[in-house]
């Protein structure tokens, strides 16, 4: 979602010369400017210079016009002709500073806006300048004392309370950001931009209902904001309402031709809805539109990653690095980036990225590297070192700190690239994936044989059955998840004895479950943490005879191992599950379930109970039976 930024009013406000001779086109000049008629304004404006080449007023007059014209190099020339003709002007700097930050000079703007408060320190216009120029180049903290200053000045600026509101919102003081976009509300109640940026603020509280309500009011007020239009449709796609925000887009679009924004969103909503060609299309839209969109390239990517297009697809999610909203850190080696050249007797640093699902799902590709006879070293999260390294013992593993280990940061290494970039170089194709027929990761066997052996006293000849039902991501998390509820008729199995694999802090959910059921119970094992021990946690996996779960860590760490794992997936999943198949290319043993329409998870469960009913039968040849 976007937040309106506006730009200081120009100030028209100047005191004139005395000078009799002119004092009457100066007048009649400025009515014309203030009635937008800019032409009969200009011509006026050179007759003064005409007759008098030192009127600053005029010089500045025809800068603002020429800002205004978003002719921003002949506004600053003009406008320094009048400064330097009359220095004392502090609406001269103030005006200065609007064309230096629009032409993306934004020290010089700094020092213009600095000028301006030095001769008139209770200049409130200029103080929200400055503001709004050192929003731009984040000195959030900078900025919040500029606009309260401009707001002390003057407490009923409502565009500074609305840029407040901005800057408070970007430094996640939601609260307080809302109470000044209230307050820009109160004093000018049809705000459309401090409606449309309070919306995306309940947005991001959760708020959906208030949010959808306050960007309504921002439709309402100015129809022709398509920015507003956007976020509307934003709130719209988190209530799951995908054809109206659908609609919301077209209208921002409609508005505003070139919104790469709209379109990126719009083929969102078109993803999530289920139609892939049309999502396409908007992606390419918003390419088109802005060339350097990266989250349109990313997007673009990850959906022909999901229809098979691999070589292009990963082209593409090499944007995701310029993403602002990607989540997750570029770490910088100092060794060229891999171009997928030879790599015999060749050295490289590989660094994980993304979360540890991604990291164990990507390993996958390691497997080919040792085959070329290369020095890799690996940089994964702490808690899977041990893991990796039983697992894969020709690659060196470290552990990945703020700081990268020392060795890891030596120039004679030949190459670095990130794991998730693998891909484009190693699978090109379905074909590349068709190897991997064995799984790649080992738990200590040790530790596996202890647990099967615990669990097999506890559940008798039962098939010991680990779950997990929902998925924590910040960002993903809520369409992957469902409630246990869900999971009753799988739960009533008696033939099974079911663990419990979910991660977080669970136990409420559990209890409250248990309340109102009668011979159902998950085991809880004690002595593991899943997120915190995955060792421990890969050795619980294997113990097991089957994993059942939604999309997350669980099902990455059980496809890796080789268990017989059953992955229960959304109407329209992210992309590594692809499309349509009930296999997946990552993990040779791995069952997919899939939603077959939007939210109907009752649909999956009840296909996973009859696959569950012939797996207790025949757990060797549940596969052949129809499902």
């Amino acid at each position: 979602m976007t937040k309106e930024k506006q730009q200081g009013d120009n100030d028209h406000k100047k005191a004139f010369s005395p000078t009799p001779d002119i004092i009457t086109k100066l007048q009649q000049a400025v009515t014309f400017h203030q009635t937008e008629h800019l032409s009969e304004a200009e011509k006026l404006y050179q007759q003064v210079l005409v007759d008098d080449p030192q009127n600053a007023d005029a010089f500045h007059l025809l800068g603002i016009i020429a800002y205004q014209r978003n002719k921003y190099q002949l506004a600053i020339d003009l406008i320094t002709q009048a400064i330097a003709t009359d220095p004392n002007q502090a609406p001269f700097f103030n005006n200065l500073g609007n064309a230096l930050q629009d032409q993306g000079k934004s020290e010089e703007s700094v020092q213009a806006y600095q000028q301006a408060l030095q001769i008139q320190p209770d200049y409130a216009e200029a103080y929200y300048n400055f503001g709004n120029v050192l929003q731009k180049q984040g000195k959030l903290e900078e900025s919040v004392q500029a606009y309260q200053q401009a707001l002390q000045i003057q407490p009923d600026y409502a565009k500074a309370y609305n840029n407040f509101g901005n800057v408070l919102h970007k430094q996640g003081k939601l609260e307080e950001s809302v109470q000044a976009y209230q307050k820009a509300l109160q004093i000018q109640p049809d705000y459309a931009e401090a409606y449309s940026n309070l919306g995306v603020v309940l947005k991001d509280q959760g708020y959906l209902e208030e949010a959808f309500r306050a960007c309504q009011e921002a439709v309402k007020s100015k129809p022709t904001y398509a920015t507003a239009h956007n976020n509307l449709g934003v709130i719209l796609h988190e209530k799951g309402d995908f054809e109206r925000a659908i609609a919301s887009y077209h209208q921002a679009i409609e508005i505003s031709p070139d919104n790469s924004e709209a379109y990126n969103n719009l083929g969102a909503s078109l993803h999530a809805k289920g139609d892939i060609e049309k999502s396409v299309w908007a992606y390419e839209q918003a390419i088109i539109t802005n060339p350097k969109f990266a989250e349109g390239h990313k997007n673009l990517g990850m959906l022909l990653l999901q229809k098979g297009d691999f070589e292009k697809g990963w082209e593409l999610c090499e944007w995701r690095w310029l993403c602002k909203d990607f989540p997750f850190e570029h770490r910088n080696f100092p060794q060229p980036i891999w171009d997928g050249s030879y790599l015999k007797g060749k050295s490289i640093v590989i660094w994980a990225e993304q979360g540890v699902g991604d990291e164990i799902m990507f390993t996958s590709i390691l497997t080919d590297l040792p085959q070329i006879e290369a020095d890799i070293m690996v940089e994964c999260d702490l808690r899977l070192v041990t893991l990796f390294q039983r697992s894969l013992p020709n690659i060196q593993f470290f552990p990945r700190y703020n700081l990268p280990e020392t060795q890891l940061l030596d120039t004679s290494i030949d190459y670095q690239i990130p794991m998730g970039s693998l891909g484009r170089w190693l699978r090109p194709d379905t074909d590349s994936f068709q190897q991997k027929a064995n799984p790649y990761l080992q738990a200590c066997p040790e530790r596996t044989e202890q647990l099967r052996e615990k669990y097999k006293k506890l559940a008798g000849d039962k098939l010991l059955i680990g779950i997990s039902w929902k998925s924590v991501n910040q960002y993903t998390g809520k369409e992957k998840s469902t409630s246990l509820d869900d999971w009753t008729p799988i739960l009533s199995q008696q033939d099974c004895y079911f663990i419990n694999l979910q991660y977080g802090d669970v136990g409420k959910e559990i209890k409250e479950y248990y309340a109102d059921k009668d011979n159902i119970f998950m085991y809880a094992e004690e002595e593991i943490v899943p997120l915190e021990d995955l060792d421990d946690f890969a050795a619980q996996i294997s113990a097991l005879d089957l994993i059942i779960s939604t999309s997350n860590t669980t099902v990455h760490m059980a496809g890796a191992l080789g268990k017989d794992v059953w992955t229960l997936l959304p109407h329209i999943p992210d992309w590594r599950w692809m499309l349509n198949r009930e296999d997946t290319l990552w993990y040779p043993k791995m069952k997919l379930f899939r939603q077959h329409e939007i939210g109907n998870w009752p649909g999956v469960f009840s296909k996973v109970e009859v696959a569950l009913e012939q797996y207790v039968t025949e757990p060797e040849n549940w596969e052949s039976s129809q499902i």
